[in-house]
């Protein structure tokens, strides 16, 4: 283990998920171009990154987009809510997933059919996808609560969270593509995780990091006041084959194990507007929008 977190001073998951992320509670590490798997992980979302990043949009989403086929939406023009996401890993080990091959493929026939349901083939982004990695919730007023269609998501170090973490330093960079057995193409390899003092980000600009809030195919979404809620390796209820690798105290299911998990929550209130003008409104705007990045494997992180 590289380096220490200093304990947290609240445990009520609703008081966590309220406060945000306190930078100055998580000490400088040491770091190196070496795994940590010494210790437990432990992923919190930056909420101060989500509160400075959320903006509304009139874009037009278009056909060679990845989350057209991903959401299964129609191309064109939709009003979206786009924002930023920041978890960082304030554990003492890293999160470490390993090859996503040697889970989707375990025999290495080329067929996914022997999965151990960790991980999904994107055949858009040609990379693997880990599964039920963020949860991503708009709720309104009455406490409704609407779902973002994304579901793609790939475990990489994009952003250093801490000063004694220095860029480059990083341990997972590589999402991993399938192996070709009838090109003979031998596996492109990818050890997908989160490094101590690291964060995945996921960028607005990315496929999926939307919520539409003029679906013709779900209920409108109109203008008001929400809450924006984002939860990494939220909890859930296996069902059938689907894989349980981590279990909570309270008996639900997670993706992979933590020290903590009442700190998985990050949110903030935001207003949607009736017009949100040509470069957006809300905190992230100021600039027309622009095309989704296609790469999530090289994403920039603002």
């Amino acid at each position: 283990m590289r380096w220490q977190v200093v304990p947290g001073i609240v445990a009520a998951l609703a008081l966590v998920a309220c406060s945000g992320t306190d930078r100055g509670a998580v000490s400088a590490p040491e770091f190196a171009h070496v795994q940590d798997l010494v210790g437990t992980p432990d992923l919190i979302v930056d909420a101060k990154a989500l509160a400075t990043s959320w903006v509304v949009y009139d874009q037009e989403l278009k056909e060679s987009f990845c989350s057209i086929s991903e959401a299964n939406l129609a191309p064109g023009k939709y009003r979206l809510l786009r924002f930023t996401v920041t978890t960082p890993n304030i554990g003492d080990a890293d999160v470490f997933i390993g090859d996503p091959n040697r889970h989707w493929d375990p025999n290495g026939d080329g067929d996914g059919g022997d999965s151990d349901g960790l991980f999904e083939n994107d055949a858009c982004h040609r990379h693997y996808h880990f599964r039920n990695y963020a949860l991503y919730q708009l709720i309104d007023a009455s406490g409704k609560i609407t779902r973002a269609r994304k579901n793609g998501f790939c475990m990489i170090d994009v952003t250093p969270f801490n000063d004694g973490v220095s860029v480059g330093s990083w341990v997972y960079r590589s999402c991993g593509r399938p192996a070709r057995p009838e090109l003979g193409l031998a596996e492109i390899r990818g050890n997908q995780g989160i490094s101590v003092g690291y964060a995945d980000t996921y960028f607005k600009w990315l496929g999926g990091q939307y919520f539409v809030l003029n679906d013709p195919r779900a209920d409108l979404i109109p203008p008001g006041t929400y809450t924006l809620r984002i939860w990494v390796n939220p909890p859930f209820t296996a069902r059938g084959k689907e894989p349980c690798p981590a279990v909570d105290p309270q008996g639900f299911c997670h993706m992979f194990r933590e020290s903590r998990y009442d700190n998985n929550i990050g949110q903030v209130v935001i207003t949607i507007p009736d017009h949100p003008g040509k470069k957006g409104y809300g905190p992230g705007g100021g600039q027309e929008p622009q095309d989704e990045v296609v790469d999530d494997e090289n994403r920039p992180d603002k």
